[in-house]
């Protein structure tokens, strides 16, 4: 049985671990590894906990999340001054390819501030965990009186792009390979 939850400090290693499981990118280094939490994960677990859930098995261990940033500007802010200098450190590589999301959400946040990561583990996935958290997020989002939010992922992951569609989100551009999406609530 999979419950939703807040999350909980102790979550915060396991979901750097669903993050690393769970991408798309190489991430058989540790620096690869380094750049995938600190881009996708740190920033939320650090900043912004009040807006993740996080899905657990009956052990109470993570095996999915949602993570949201509601301010595109705070998140910027803070990215630029505390987490971008760390994925600079990692290679110029990692450094361009962080940047490149940051402004992707840039691109669309007067209009979307809030923007989305999800990460489910394979063996949780299918049985509509990741609906329920997103549902979780709107919910929460929207009692927050914000009420949209964006994500980016590729447009070649056609099982998370019908996902996202399938929970209301509608692709908004095509920039590079990488759908940008989102959703009004």
């Amino acid at each position: 049985m999979i419950n939703i939850r807040k999350y909980q400090p102790k979550d915060k290693e396991n979901l750097r671990k669903i993050c690393i499981a769970t991408s798309k990118l190489p991430n058989e280094k540790k620096v690869d590894q380094d750049f995938l939490t600190v881009t996708f994960n740190d920033y939320y677990t650090e900043n912004e906990p009040d807006n993740i859930f996080v899905a657990v098995n009956e052990d109470d261990e993570a095996v999915g999340y949602i993570i949201c940033s509601e301010n595109f500007y705070d998140f910027y802010d803070t990215m630029k001054k505390f987490y971008l200098p760390e994925i600079r450190e990692l290679g110029f590589n990692y450094y361009t390819m962080a940047l490149s999301e940051i402004l992707t959400h840039k691109a669309f946040s007067k209009k979307y501030p809030a923007h989305l990561h999800i990460d489910i583990l394979d063996v949780c996935q299918g049985q509509g965990v990741g609906t329920r958290l997103m549902n979780e997020l709107k919910a929460h989002l929207k009692a927050k009186r914000i009420n949209n939010v964006m994500l980016s992922c590729g447009m070649s992951n056609k099982q998370a792009v019908n996902f996202y569609l399938k929970n209301d989100f509608k692709i908004i551009k095509n920039i590079f390979g990488s759908a940008i999406m989102a959703c009004e609530f």
